[in-house]
């Protein structure tokens, strides 16, 4: 049969203070991943993968509650200003 003492929950809740922050730095790469595929349609062109990719790093940005102005303001900061014109 099954074992059913319960070793599996007992291993889950041993040393929860060793358990790693989930979150990280998630905005911080979403608007990064963001600002790349913007650098790469300014090299390339609009092609079907830089579009896949602007549209899967636009969802990401609206799942984290970023803005555009946030964006524009990251661009700004780091000297990329020609790009917000791409930002739609």
């Amino acid at each position: 049969m099954w074992d059913t003492n319960g070793r599996k929950i007992k291993h889950f809740l041993k040393a929860l203070n060793l358990h790693r922050k989930k979150t990280g730095l998630k905005n911080e790469k979403a608007v990064d991943s963001f600002i790349n595929v913007l650098k790469k349609e300014e090299k390339e062109g609009q092609t079907a993968w830089v579009k896949n990719a602007k549209m899967k790093a636009a969802a990401k940005l609206k799942k984290y509650g970023i803005w555009q102005h946030q964006i524009q303001e990251v661009l700004e900061r780091r000297g990329l200003s020609h790009l917000s014109s791409k930002i739609s």
